[in-house]
């Protein structure tokens, strides 16, 4: 039986999305068991503490670092590598992503916890709420968003120039939150515009593997982008 656009591209990032997600959890939660138990978890240590709210928050132990650090950069290399490889091949487009998937997981379980994963958690669950909200309105307003592909290339450039400058200047160092609401804001316009950039290509009967899976990263860096904003917005 043959299947939509809409299908497919949902089908690839929904698997990535659980990997992603699943792997942070389980990331989250072996670090909690390994501060109350004060053991480590791939070699990292982590510290029992309470959040303001009496929550349990735990911390990362910075004087003894494992394993887990060294999947940054395998994460951001792959992200890089399926980013430019997917577009010319489907099965390497799918592992490479599949990778990122994997290693991202845990890098934003540590993220969160060096934040405080119950701010981390209610991140996630609004980044996904935003996600399924985008989605509707994307798919289903009969809204073009088309015109907005200027407007956000512009934007996205302005964003990662600004990051730059932050980088290695004191630039607006006490506007990193404003900011970021920024970026949350810009990314979810993003969803909007690719969800629609969906509807559209579904509505006019294309249906082959490759474009859902370029459709599927281009959403995928989207969550992830807004989350890691809407994380930073959380942050002190």
């Amino acid at each position: 039986m043959d299947t939509s656009l809409l299908f497919k591209t949902f089908l690839i990032l929904g698997v990535q999305l659980s990997i992603v997600f699943g792997t942070c959890l389980i990331v989250i939660m072996g670090a909690r068991k390994a501060a109350t138990a004060g053991t480590t978890l791939w070699g990292q240590g982590f510290i029992a503490a309470t959040n303001a709210s009496g929550e349990l928050d735990v911390e990362i132990d910075e004087t003894r670092n494992g394993r887990l650090n060294y999947l940054v950069w395998v994460s951001i290399i792959a992200m890089f590598a399926m980013v430019f490889v997917a577009p010319v091949s489907l099965s390497w487009g799918l592992a490479l992503m599949t990778l990122t998937s994997v290693t991202l997981g845990p890098v934003l379980g540590l993220i969160m916890l060096s934040v405080d994963e119950n701010d981390g958690l209610r991140a996630m669950q609004l980044t996904l709420l935003i996600t399924a909200i985008t989605a509707v309105i994307g798919l289903y307003s009969g809204i073009d968003f088309s015109g907005l592909r200027v407007f956000l290339f512009v934007a996205l450039l302005g964003l990662i120039l600004l990051r730059l400058v932050m980088l290695f200047t004191q630039f607006a160092s006490g506007k990193h939150r404003i900011i970021a609401i920024g970026g949350a804001a810009l990314f979810t316009l993003f969803l909007l515009y690719d969800f629609n950039r969906l509807a559209q290509l579904d509505a006019r009967g294309v249906n082959d593997w490759g474009t859902a899976l370029n459709l599927a990263i281009s959403l995928y860096l989207d969550i992830i982008n807004l989350l890691l904003e809407i994380l930073e917005a959380m942050g002190n």
